[in-house]
């Protein structure tokens, strides 16, 4: 099904009789308008003969959404990122473009622009949009998230239960400033691997479900995903999140477990992948600590959009083939001392990599961040460390500093 016959379903499905929210010359004006303004600066630093890495990016998202007319609405937003304190000698980091010449360039761009029709506990959207899915996510860790272009369905009719399908052609990185192809941004994670292929040109399907179980002594949600490109590769993902009170500490346990394979010639090579693993760990006096462990099967785990593996750290993720990760966090709460919105944590990961894969190594990671209130509500300062040592390579340091601020107008 091309997306020009989805938009013709959707917007005949908007013609459908339903009560009003609002009225339509009321639509524009009891609209939300809501955004984020970011300085960011990001540095890596190398100890062998690679370039330092640096960007100072300044910009922010800014969205609007119509107020609902017989369950219509309409949404659009704007995303910018441009180089500040540009030294021409450093490299580009990723906040920023790169130009032609490997320079620093702005990012620009429409984030999003859909239709959004809400009825029978459904919504449909259509058109550009950020998603939030396991392995389909705006992955913000960046200046600007990645965003999608397609069809989404989420259902809530059963209480407790959120049902979701998607129908994706295009997507957008952090640092792209037009939409590509599913199958030019799989190209381009490939490349990125040292892979050159040209892969089948075909969407992304997806049907997903999420579920909380009726169950008061421990909760416990259930995540259920299946993504399939087709002549390209299944993805299939689960995760189940479980959490209970002991005494004064709640503790927490949250396992996963994802597949992939290829399933066509026009892969870019064999696939055929697992990667499970788990979070474990127990909250109690504003200390939160966690063991995390993660194991990869034979390949690279291919991630183009985002996702959701079981260790994410500031610079390094549990992705290679054969590679087995164990890491540790311990984060800290100040409001239980009487400072609300201050924050930190230390983040250590131990990463066990096959040799044909590349050196083992490990990752340390500090962070602390601050949210003000009162009269300063919605801005936040943030900054964070990360130290890479590889048993045989280059070891770097990677240092980000964020300042951003929140804010909202309208109904």
């Amino acid at each position: 099904m091309k997306i020009k016959s989805l938009s013709f379903f959707v917007l005949s499905a908007l013609s459908v009789s339903a009560f009003a929210d609002t009225t339509i010359d009321k639509m524009f004006s009891e609209g939300t308008v809501k955004g984020e303004l970011r300085l960011f600066d990001f540095t890596r630093d190398f100890d062998g003969a690679t370039n330092k890495k640096h960007d100072t990016s300044l910009g922010g998202l800014f969205y609007y959404n119509t107020a609902k007319v017989s369950g219509i609405s309409f949404g659009t937003s704007f995303a910018s990122a441009n180089p500040i304190w540009v030294n021409d000698s450093d490299s580009v980091y990723g906040l920023v473009a790169r130009d032609a010449n490997g320079g620093h360039d702005n990012v620009n761009r429409l984030q999003e622009y859909f239709v959004q029709g809400e009825w029978w506990s459904t919504k449909f959207k259509v058109g550009a949009q950020e998603l939030r899915t396991p392995m389909m996510n705006p992955h913000d860790i960046r200046a600007i998230p990645r965003t999608f272009r397609g069809f989404t369905v989420e259902n809530n009719s059963v209480n407790n239960l959120t049902l979701s399908a998607l129908y994706i052609t295009d997507s957008m990185g952090w640092s792209d400033n037009s939409f590509v192809s599913v199958k030019d941004a799989v190209q381009s994670e490939l490349a990125r691997a040292g892979i050159v292929a040209n892969v089948a040109d075909n969407p992304v399907y997806a049907l997903g479900a999420k579920y909380q179980l009726p169950i008061e002594w421990v909760k416990t949600e259930v995540s259920l995903w299946h993504y399939r490109m087709e002549d390209v590769f299944n993805q299939s993902y689960a995760k189940i999140k479980l959490s209970t009170d002991l005494g004064v500490a709640n503790v927490y346990f949250t396992p996963s477990y994802l597949t992939q394979k290829s399933t066509g010639e026009e892969t870019g090579g064999p696939l055929d992948t697992y990667q499970y693993g788990f979070h474990l760990g127990a909250k109690f006096a504003g200390a939160d600590i966690t063991y995390l462990y993660a194991k990869t099967g034979d390949d690279t785990v291919l991630t183009p959009w985002g996702d959701e593996k079981v260790v994410i750290q500031q610079v390094y993720q549990s992705a290679r083939g054969n590679e087995e990760v164990n890491a540790l966090k311990l984060a800290y709460d100040f409001e239980k001392l009487g400072i609300n919105g201050l924050e930190a944590y230390a983040y250590y990961g131990q990463y066990d990599v096959p040799e044909d894969k590349g050196s083992d190594f490990s990752e340390m990671n500090y962070s602390i961040s601050y949210k003000f209130s009162g009269v300063l509500s919605g801005l936040g300062l943030k900054a964070r460390y990360a130290n890479i040592d590889f048993d045989q390579g280059e070891n770097f340091n990677d240092v980000r500093f964020y300042i951003n601020y929140k804010f909202m107008l309208g109904h």
